[in-house]
């Protein structure tokens, strides 16, 4: 009897939680609602690229009322920042996977080196990506390991730089020097994510979906509900 009471206790609540995210869901409904009548009345659909220039209103409306006051105890963004998560089936918006040019990591962190070996490696594991599921760094190790001769990922002129110096010694083996390569990789993809994702939240959009897509240097994002792509780039 005790579980009976609990259950239909923590389902009242979960009840009263869902009716008050969905009043915030009725009013930016609401609200978006009357922002796209006004695009739609504002211009005719005879003129040239009129759904780009509909966005456009539609966004400069939302942007004009945003706070505003609703009903005398909210406005439209903090309505929006409360609203249950209806995501891109749901409510629409951009979805877009970017990627993190990695070959250009490396350059950089060979300190854009002319070592004939090392760019060779670079092109023929740009030629790998187009047919295979390694990760480009996978791409430009194999590629590297085919054609190196002597030539050593430590090697003065690649690795063992000014830049790494701490870390990189021309004394190490290219098993030695691969996972460190790995780790710097990685650390510069994850800092690629976090400013892009403090640059969503300064753009506004609500429940934002950023991800990283395992290792390939590919990174996912949803802003549902966004419709003005130019704003967003």
């Amino acid at each position: 009897m005790q579980n009976n009471g609990l259950i239909k206790f923590f389902a009242f609540c979960f009840g009263l939680v869902s009716l008050y995210q969905i009043s915030f869901t009725f009013i930016t409904s609401r609200v978006e609602d009357k922002a796209l009548e006004y695009s739609i009345n504002s211009i005719s659909d005879q003129k040239i690229n009129f759904q780009s220039l509909r966005e456009e209103k539609y966004v400069n409306y939302l942007d004009s009322i945003s706070d505003e006051s609703i009903f005398g105890f909210t406005t439209y963004n903090s309505a929006k920042s409360k609203e249950l998560n209806k995501g891109l089936d749901l409510k629409g918006g951009i979805d877009v996977t970017l990627q993190i040019s990695v070959k250009d990591i490396l350059k950089g962190l060979a300190e854009n080196s002319k070592d004939v070996v090392f760019n060779n490696a670079l092109n023929n594991a740009d030629e790998l990506q187009k047919e295979s599921d390694q990760t480009y760094l996978e791409s430009f190790f194999t590629s590297f390991d085919e054609i190196k001769g002597d030539t050593t990922l430590a090697s003065p002129d690649i690795f063992a730089n000014r830049s790494l110096s701490d870390e990189i010694n021309f004394e190490m083996s290219d098993d030695e020097v691969k996972p460190i390569i790995k780790q710097k990789i990685d650390e510069s993809i994850v800092s690629a994510f976090e400013v892009l994702r403090k640059r969503i939240d300064k753009f506004g959009v609500t429940q934002p979906n950023i991800q990283r897509l395992g290792n390939s240097g590919r990174i996912r994002v949803e802003l549902p509900g966004a419709k003005d792509v130019a704003r967003v780039k």
